[in-house]
């Protein structure tokens, strides 16, 4: 698996600045919005890049990338009501266009509007959009379901949601032991615990740089709607700059994705022959309370899924940190409640590492009233190829 290489921040900062002397210049070439938007969303700065956006799509009024860019930067800002109108506008000047369709259907449903669904461009487009596939899915017999999401796999392998998706089909038609074996909480389940990296006298300096870090991170937003934190706050844009300890614990990450994968190979695993060719590490974190827990999902975009806690609460006189991952957990589906596979609780052990396939379904169990923050790094492995 070849690692995609990383823009970094000066280059970002950089391109920021000569984009602006591009748009001062010639605001009519809407390639320099573009470049300005990017290189500011990269930085962090998504108030700012709506703004640039925003201001494009006035100036240059019939570019239809400039509409999308904006549409993507107010889903990820949660403003769905804004987005809209730019979606259909896009899909006005581009009729047909996939990312524009995609974009106005996946509006439609963050927005509750499923009455205006068509649901054969549902069907068209569900192959781009994890909240389409879902819907198309869920409009199938389970046999279909099974057959369509043996044909996204032929073409992706490593596609976490149709794996997922199939698991669901098969417990309908009562195949259980297929469905067991695609979600498994045992399988492919790695726990290790990493030590301080070099520069860093003990575990505890390592974590408590680390924690400093996330609580002072511009991008942190309590509860975002489109994600399944609940009583938390969570990074838009992790890696900042001057972040020393969250630059060292990613270097940890790709080194223990690297040795994940090659046992995987080693021992001639068949999901091993899944893994992208090209992949980048996407990475957030999450700060929460007493009440903060994360609702059961599993990760559509990734090949695999990793959390590493940084602190967890222990009430006095416990040996156990409280707030552990449940792999297996679940979302009632078409009137299912319970599921076939195991549970498996993960202790969230400061230092902990867990790795495990993105297709898994999960949740986190609420500390509860003990005192201090959990506080976590997630990441997922995302195929640069399919993405």
């Amino acid at each position: 698996m070849h690692w995609e290489a990383r823009v970094g921040f000066e280059h970002s900062q950089a391109a920021v600045e000569m984009a602006r002397r591009g748009v001062q210049s010639d605001p009519s070439k809407p390639g320099n919005w573009a470049i300005l938007s990017c290189a500011l969303r990269h930085l962090g700065d998504f108030e700012g890049a709506t703004d640039c956006l925003r201001e494009a799509v006035i100036t240059t009024p019939k570019s239809v990338d400039l509409r999308l860019r904006l549409v993507e930067v107010l889903i990820a800002l949660d403003r769905c009501e804004e987005a809209l109108p730019h979606a259909e506008a896009a899909l006005e000047l581009a009729p047909g266009d996939p990312t524009a369709m995609t974009l106005f259907l996946d509006l439609l449903l963050m927005s509750r509007l499923n009455d205006r669904l068509d649901m054969k461009a549902v069907a068209a487009f569900a192959g781009r959009n994890p909240h389409l596939m879902g819907v198309h899915v869920r409009s199938l017999e389970p046999a279909a379901k099974v057959q369509w999401c043996e044909a996204v796999l032929a073409e992706n392998p490593g596609h976490a949601y149709a794996r997922y998706l199939k698991a669901m089909a098969l417990v309908a038609l009562g195949h259980i032991e297929e469905a067991c074996a695609l979600i498994s909480v045992t399988r492919l389940v790695e726990t290790l615990q990493l030590e301080a990296p070099e520069g860093y006298p003990d575990d505890e300096t390592f974590r408590a740089e680390l924690a400093r870090e996330i609580r002072s991170n511009p991008t942190l937003r309590r509860d975002p709607e489109s994600k399944t934190t609940r009583g938390g706050w969570q990074t838009q844009v992790l890696r900042q700059p001057g972040a020393v300890a969250i630059e060292a614990l990613v270097g940890q990450i790709h080194k223990a994705v690297d040795a994940y994968d090659a046992r995987l190979a080693a021992a001639g695993d068949a999901f091993a022959r899944t893994r992208p060719k090209r992949a980048r590490l996407h990475t957030w974190a999450i700060i929460y309370d007493g009440v903060g827990k994360q609702m059961p999902h599993m990760h559509p975009a990734g090949w695999i899924t990793g959390v590493y806690y940084v602190s967890s609460p222990r009430a006095p006189g416990e040996n156990a940190y409280r707030g552990p991952i449940v792999l297996g957990v679940d979302r009632p589906i078409n009137g299912c409640s319970t599921f076939p596979w195991e549970t498996r609780e993960i202790e969230p052990v400061p230092g902990r590492l867990v790795i495990f396939p993105s297709h898994v379904p999960h949740a986190t169990i609420p500390p509860g009233g003990a005192d201090g923050e959990r506080i976590c790094v997630v990441f997922d492995v995302v195929d640069t190829a399919a993405a």
